[in-house]
């Protein structure tokens, strides 16, 4: 693994990495010059290199930034809140390279005081990355499609599926569905069905292990298309089936288990979010905490 840091000739440095690149080019960020950029985006395309570039829809961009060409894949972001950015700055080079820091891609970035760290051959890294952008190119997607409800307080809701552990010779679960407020943690229980074997079914059992004192490109690239396999089949399964529109799915699991066995700490239990439709990305954490009334500790006290 390299580490550099720059805080000069950023923009030189930016446009060396991209010709640098013999296969792949992720970049995003909040704004991108047409005029800067471009060009050099058209040489890398027509040598075969495959770009993808997130940014934020806004005038800005709309005026002077990627205009729409069959050459590589735009996604403008438009933002639930008026007030928002899509504001990552960020570019992932053959998936080896992280260019990272403050410095925005638009013209006038370079007559300020800005930096850029760039990481090379750290994967683990590399991999975050890749799912942050693939997770915003999610978010463009579904964002026309998409709408929040209103908990009755008029604060927003979503409905989240918890699965349940599995048991017996066909490995039976329960899926609760809940309605979730998220300011004021108003819940209801919508439902419940039950299931066999699903997680076999959706890839969640039995995954090979990456890494394995040796975490190569190679190792990265499939443990993230495995996990990004998983999302998907959680994302289809729950939208196929007919019924409340399913936002998020969850597991509860305990969050202090050294504690608990080593020092026989009193057990406690956290909901951690395992997929969750991209749109409501703001809305819904990772993890959901014990509250300890009649809130999120409902949820917890059905699968415990």
């Amino acid at each position: 693994m390299n580490v550099e840091t720059y805080f000069e000739d950023i923009e030189w440095e930016i446009k060396k990495l991209l010709r640098s690149s013999r296969e792949s080019v992720r970049i995003c960020v909040a704004w991108i010059s047409r005029q800067v950029y471009a060009p050099v985006l058209q040489e890398l395309a027509l040598r075969g290199v495959k770009i993808e570039v997130v940014f934020n829809n806004d005038p800005t961009n709309t005026t002077h930034g990627l205009m729409p060409t069959n050459l590589y894949s735009t996604y403008a972001i438009d933002t639930r809140l008026a007030t928002a950015f899509m504001h990552n700055k960020f570019c992932v080079i053959d998936d080896e390279i992280v260019i990272t820091g403050s410095f925005n891609w638009s013209k006038k970035a370079k007559d300020s005081f800005e930096n850029i760290v760039v990481i090379k051959q750290d994967y683990k890294l590399v991999k975050n990355f890749l799912h942050e952008f693939y997770d915003l190119v999610s978010y463009y997607q579904a964002f026309s499609s998409n709408y929040v409800e209103k908990c009755h307080c008029r604060s927003s809701s979503y409905n989240l599926a918890i699965m349940g552990a599995e048991s017996g010779v066909y490995e039976g679960s329960k899926i609760d569905i809940w309605t979730l407020c998220v300011k004021n943690q108003h819940v209801s229980h919508v439902g419940e069905e039950y299931e066999q074997y699903l997680q076999t079914q959706l890839g969640m059992k039995d995954a090979p292990i990456w890494d394995d004192g040796y975490y190569d490109k190679e190792s990265m690239q499939s443990e993230f298309y495995q996990e990004r396999n998983q999302l998907a089949s959680l994302q289809q399964y729950f939208n196929q089936r007919n019924g409340n529109k399913i936002h998020a799915v969850g597991v509860v699991t305990m969050a202090n288990p050294n504690e608990h066995l080593e020092w026989n700490e009193e057990s406690e239990y956290i909901v951690n979010i395992i997929w969750r439709d991209m749109y409501f990305r703001k809305i819904i954490p990772d993890v959901l905490y014990d509250d300890g009334y009649d809130g999120i500790n409902k949820i917890i006290r059905e699968h415990v």
